[in-house]
């Protein structure tokens, strides 16, 4: 957060008075859910500032200050409710004063005071704890009367699982019929997808930590379990029997059997050493399955704060690791190339995209792509004999293309604003890109396959548009409206909007049951 006044219009920080909830959920649980992604759940700062309780009032000094720069100076109360009411301009922290929030409605001044008072007067938690008693106890069975009507598609590989953010559910469409076909219960704010190399499960793993399971024939939720307070990323080995879980809160993976849903073990990732030398507790960001036929039975899980890669090998017994550190600070998303030899992984505060041989654990090549770079599930294609990667950024508005084969920046892509995900596929015509932030939210960036990555469309349908998803053939692309609580399919060849799908609640990420057939770019 940085200075900010409040507007003379406003009513007067004092006479506010502090909403005892947030749109439902406690004060506590509303800033670890939806500031602690950027802020970190214990608010020390990540791709956002340190926002403790005692920066705030204190100021940082020493190490500390060195570390936060140029955030470390006291911060009046009443300036982190002008900053959470009105946003930084050029940064992810968004208005919450305003409907381009990430709920999508103005929190009201009462709520935002309650905020700016938890942050500015209430200790961030030491430590989370989740042991594999407590998964244990919330494992069950899904009761019939949770999953609504259905009606099963012929082919699988023909779905799209939509994320309803606010709605703890998702949607599924059939794309030989481009409608919804399904709403299936999920967590809060679904957020990782895999699906199992037969095709017979679904699995979502929502940021409250619950994980489901889907029986894709039926289009039915039969088990969940919680394995952990705050979750993002999942993966499936590729013999299928087991599941790799990242959670942000507690500070550790749980490798969980793919079939009953039960956890089997616990990674640890308390008490690591980051980039700096200092030791912290990380979460993990990434989480990605590797091809055994083409490097090995492995999983690759990033660790937020640590700055490292460890290798997980499933094949064994005793889930044996081997890691590589000083990846970059502060990492996110990553994704894999077409042969699986080369993992990519964003380091959002070193502004670089970190190339890994997944053979070896060597860092190839730190590939300095741009500001805060946002891979998502990342984009993978082949042109003319050559292979090449691409990422878009949250810290600006900006495509950046690079060669596989020596991890050479290839070419750019402007867009009027930054962006979170990208996505290319064999049989697409071009590479499809969202900008979801500020100025321009509804901007999908359409562009070709070939250098110079000429831009042949700047789609501006819309609100708030984010994710473009193909179907199984790669001929029509479909994109979430979040605010408008629709999704849009467009002719990957002619780039025209072809149907408005209506009745899917705060849509945002759409993910393809055919990714399950495909080895590089997520």
């Amino acid at each position: 957060m940085g200075s900010a006044g409040i507007a003379s219009a406003d009513t007067a920080y004092k006479d506010i008075t502090p909403a005892k909830d947030i749109q439902g959920r406690t004060v506590t649980d509303f800033v670890s859910s939806e500031c602690g992604g950027c802020h970190n759940p214990k608010l020390t700062g990540a791709t956002g500032p340190n926002i403790t309780m005692d920066r705030l009032r204190n100021g940082l000094k020493g190490a500390a200050a060195k570390k936060a720069a140029p955030y470390i100076y006291p911060f009046p109360e009443e300036s982190v409710y002008a900053t959470i009411k009105g946003g930084r301009s050029g940064t992810a922290m968004p208005a919450w004063g305003t409907a381009s929030n990430p709920i999508g409605k103005p929190l009201t001044e009462g709520e935002m005071k309650a905020i700016a008072q938890h942050v500015y007067n209430v200790p961030p938690p030491k430590d989370f704890h989740w042991t594999m008693d407590d998964m244990m106890k919330t494992w069950q069975d899904v009761k019939a009367s949770e999953n609504g009507k259905v009606t099963p598609a012929k082919n699988v590989d023909d779905l799209l699982f939509v994320t309803e953010r606010e709605n703890f559910s998702v949607a599924v469409i059939d794309t030989t019929k481009q409608d919804v076909v399904a709403h299936l219960p999920a967590g809060a704010r679904a957020h990782g997808y895999t699906f199992s190399p037969d095709g017979k499960y679904a699995y979502n793993l929502g940021r409250d930590g619950w994980l489901y399971q889907y029986d894709l024939k039926t289009l039915q939720a039969i088990k969940k379990v919680r394995l952990g307070l705050d979750a993002r990323g999942i993966a499936v080995s590729d013999n299928g029997k087991y599941l790799l879980t990242g959670m942000y809160i507690p500070t550790q993976a749980v490798i969980v059997d793919a079939i009953t849903l039960k956890p089997i073990k616990i990674i640890d990732t308390h008490h690591v050493k980051d980039p700096d030398g200092d030791y912290v507790d990380s979460r993990i960001c990434s989480v990605n399955d590797v091809d055994p036929k083409k490097v090995g039975p492995y999983f690759l899980m990033a660790l937020k704060e640590g700055g490292q890669v460890w290798r997980i090998d499933w094949s064994k017994p005793d889930f044996p690791v081997a890691k590589v550190a000083n990846v970059g600070k502060i990492l996110h998303d990553g994704f894999l190339r077409e042969d699986n030899k080369t993992f990519y992984l964003a380091s959002q505060s070193s502004n670089w995209v970190a190339a890994i041989d997944v053979a070896t654990m060597k860092i190839l090549k730190k590939i300095p792509t741009g500001k805060k770079p946002h891979p998502g599930e990342g984009a993978v294609w082949e042109e003319d004999g050559v292979e090449y990667a691409a990422t878009p950024h949250i810290g600006e508005g900006k495509l950046t293309i690079w060669r596989t084969d020596n991890n050479e920046i290839a070419g750019t892509v402007k867009t009027e604003a930054p962006g979170l995900f990208i996505r290319a596929a064999h049989n697409m015509k071009y590479v499809w890109a969202d900008s979801i932030f500020p100025p321009k939210p509804n901007e999908i960036t359409v562009f070709e396959r070939k250098p110079p990555f000429k831009a042949v469309k700047h789609i501006m349908d819309g609100t708030l548009t984010v994710h473009p998803e193909p179907d199984t053939a790669g001929k029509f692309v479909y994109v979430s409206d979040w605010k408008e609580n629709k999704v849009r399919v467009y002719n990957d060849e002619t780039l025209e909007l072809v149907k408005t799908i209506e009745g899917i609640k705060t849509p945002t990420g759409i993910f393809a049951v055919h990714r399950r057939h495909e080895t590089g770019g997520h």
